[in-house]
């Protein structure tokens, strides 16, 4: 084990009353700019603060823990790099406004233009034609809240993801930040904290989602994946598809069909693949059902068992 990992764990309530202060804030984003350690000279005259007595104080309070003394200077440890990391993020200080504004990709379902707008830090999708793929958001504060017409999902993605892109650019990287963070829960990792996760595979047993999403389940899927970290407040529902991505089956058909599932550029093409494929419960005990994913004329069938592992190929 590491020096770090030997260390004893600070508790939450000193650690956020360690940071709660404008002065410790600033040393720890100073460190966090700097290309190395910085010495106690450097780092005093990078916040310009008159007393140095003062100065000294609020550096002693960040020492062990968010700011380590090495022989060449200060230099932040892996909690301060994660607190510098999660303010330049904008996740715990940020609140942009991106209303429903129109972007190059088309709905695979009508082909009209799809639409996005920034909400509780997601990217949500919207279709101007379509009914909503669910008819409540489960990511919004509060929630789960009934979905506006048109309602697609949404994609999790930080404030800072918004800086400097347009608006079809900002919806690439979201389904780009998202595929990432669904293949860890897929693969059984917390993508917060790096816990396990637990996963469920939810069944609508009275399934109809013919003119929109099933009245029973408020889905347009019968089957819906829910994942939890064991040690974090992450949590996370998605098409149960998504749960079979990091399997050589249907990566293989993926790549196959030049779809990066981490390129940009295929990301659209593979929310089409995951999100608009059929499923066909064939029974509830012991559980079978079959998704068949179809691109460029080609089609997968997979049936799969309660836990997601695949019986067969098709």
């Amino acid at each position: 084990m590491t020096e770090e990992q030997n260390r004893v764990r600070l508790p939450p309530d000193e650690a956020f009353s360690t940071l709660g202060n404008e002065i410790r804030i600033r040393i720890l984003s100073e460190l966090g700019d700097a290309d190395g350690p910085l010495s106690f000279s450097a780092l005093y005259d990078r916040l310009e603060v008159s007393d140095s007595a003062q100065f000294n104080y609020h550096l002693d309070k960040l020492l062990g823990h968010f700011v380590r003394k090495l022989d060449d200077g200060y230099a932040l440890s892996r909690p301060g790099q994660r607190v510098v990391e999660a303010i330049l993020s904008g996740a715990v200080t940020d609140d942009p406004e991106l209303d429903r504004t129109g972007v190059e990709d088309r709905c695979s379902a009508c082909d009209r233009q799809l639409e996005i707008a920034w909400h509780n830090g997601s990217i949500e999708l919207f279709c101007t034609d379509c009914q909503r793929r669910w008819e409540r958001s489960w990511g919004r504060v509060g929630g789960p809240q009934e979905a506006p017409l048109g309602y697609l999902g949404r994609l999790p993605f930080p404030p800072a993801g918004l800086e400097d892109r347009t608006p079809s650019e900002i919806l690439q990287a979201a389904y780009t930040w998202t595929n990432l963070e669904l293949l860890a829960v897929a693969s059984g990792l917390c993508p917060r904290c790096a816990a396990t996760v637990e996963r469920e595979l939810n069944v609508c047993e009275d399934h109809d989602a013919s003119e929109g999403p099933c009245g029973a389940c408020g889905t347009s899927y019968a089957m819906r994946l829910t994942a939890s970290c064991t040690n974090c407040l992450y949590s996370v529902g998605s098409a149960a598809a998504w749960g079979l991505l990091p399997t050589p089956e249907l990566l293989t058909f993926v790549f196959d069909h030049g779809i990066n599932p981490i390129a940009p550029n295929s990301a659209h093409r593979l929310d089409q693949v995951l999100n608009e494929y059929d499923e066909t419960i064939h029974s509830l005990e012991p559980f079978r059902a079959t998704m068949t994913f179809t691109t460029d004329g080609n089609s997968l069938h997979l049936t799969v068992d309660r836990s997601l592992g695949i019986r067969e190929v098709a």
